[in-house]
């Protein structure tokens, strides 16, 4: 059985879950930038630069340790404009038995994936997210009867099963839970704030080029393997045009 595994822009990590017990030689890597992800908000373009040149290193980084991978490079004129098509293709492509993927951070996206197995024709396996020290379960499981919803109730509870931030016999380190009502205080001016970020030095990414993806055309969607990357993250340019939606 060979399997098509989706890995997300905040999920680049090869300690994610869709990757547990996953066959370099049988299963194929999937990632892209798509249209409808970098545009269902207004995104700062810096932030979406950041973010692609961090998947584009991840995915490189993948290849490297000899996984097969296929990443899409942005760009605005991109057929597949969304993770299901790229998916869909992807399946076309490979005749893969099944989808694997961890689920995701965003309750929009996730309900997206959550009816793929519809429409896609294949099972689609949403393994959970091992990398909270709560799951989703057992935050339902805690908020089931309750009456109010308030974090730091959770949060407290949390801290007494892992013992973070706990002393020896079972109180807070420090003395306090937290110091929230101290910080709803109204800032005096003191400390002083800090001052604003140096115009000097590298930086860390440039734009430049209009739709043009870093090492090929625009067009540049490679099944086996993704463009490489200079590895100084300040050195590295990503050529390419990002609309706001």
């Amino acid at each position: 059985m060979s399997n098509l595994i989706l890995i997300l822009g905040d999920q680049l990590t090869t300690a994610i879950s869709a990757l547990d017990n996953a066959d370099r030689k049988r299963d194929r890597i999937v990632m892209a930038e798509v249209h409808d992800e970098a545009s269902y908000t207004n995104h700062h373009k810096k932030k979406l630069v950041l973010l692609f040149s961090a998947m584009r290193h991840f995915a490189q980084r993948l290849e490297d340790d000899g996984w097969q991978v296929h990443y899409q490079t942005y760009h605005p004129d991109n057929e597949t404009r969304n993770l299901e098509s790229v998916i869909a293709n992807q399946l076309k492509e490979t005749g893969a038995d099944r989808v694997i993927t961890t689920e995701c951070g965003e309750w929009r996206l996730h309900e997206q994936v959550s009816h793929w197995h519809e429409r896609l024709g294949v099972p689609v396996e949403i393994r959970p997210d091992t990398r909270f020290i709560a799951s989703k379960q057992a935050f339902s499981d805690w908020a089931e009867g309750r009456k109010q919803l308030r974090m730091e109730f959770f949060y407290r509870e949390m801290r007494r099963k892992t013992g973070l931030l706990m002393t020896p016999d079972g109180k807070p380190e420090g003395g306090e839970w937290n110091f929230d009502a101290d910080n709803r205080r109204k800032w005096t001016g003191k400390p002083a704030a800090p001052a604003r970020g140096s115009a000097g030095g590298k930086r860390a990414v440039k734009l430049r080029g209009r739709g043009k993806p870093a090492g090929g055309t625009p067009d540049t969607n490679r099944g086996s393997g993704c463009e490489k990357q200079e590895t100084g993250i300040t050195r590295v340019t990503l050529m390419m045009e990002i609309k706001h939606g």
